[in-house]
């Protein structure tokens, strides 16, 4: 289904958070919340079972929901996207893995979309 939540994001405000995921079956809504004001969180998994994931494969998943996005969009918006990996736990260059991968996007979709400059990658470890 879609997780949806609201946090307070300091110097922002009052923001609505809707997970959306990348199931097949959900892929016609996302469409509801190609907003002009709505910026885009791209999270890819670092690893596929015990297997780290290499950067093609990470690319080609993130090209793939880059492409769907701007398709999805229409022309007249331009959306914001921010690139963040999971279980830097098990992948202790994910961080700098992510940050390669989205200076490489930036350049991929110059004019298209804007990737921020900021990244972050997440430790999935119950606790940290």
């Amino acid at each position: 289904g879609i997780a949806v939540s609201t946090v307070d994001v300091p110097g922002v405000g009052r923001v609505s958070v809707y997970d959306v995921g990348g199931q097949n079956q959900f892929h016609k809504t996302h469409g509801f919340f190609f907003l002009a004001n709505a910026f885009f969180i791209l999270l890819l998994i670092l690893v596929t079972g015990e297997k780290i994931r290499t950067s093609h494969e990470l690319f080609e998943e993130a090209k793939y929901w880059l492409c769907f996005l701007r398709a999805s969009i229409g022309k007249k918006i331009v959306p914001t996207v921010i690139m963040a990996a999971s279980h830097l736990d098990h992948c202790p260059q994910g961080g700098e893995i992510l940050q390669q991968l989205t200076d490489h996007l930036r350049r991929v979709f110059a004019g298209k979309i804007i990737i921020s400059l900021n990244s972050f990658a997440l430790d999935c470890r119950r606790g940290s």
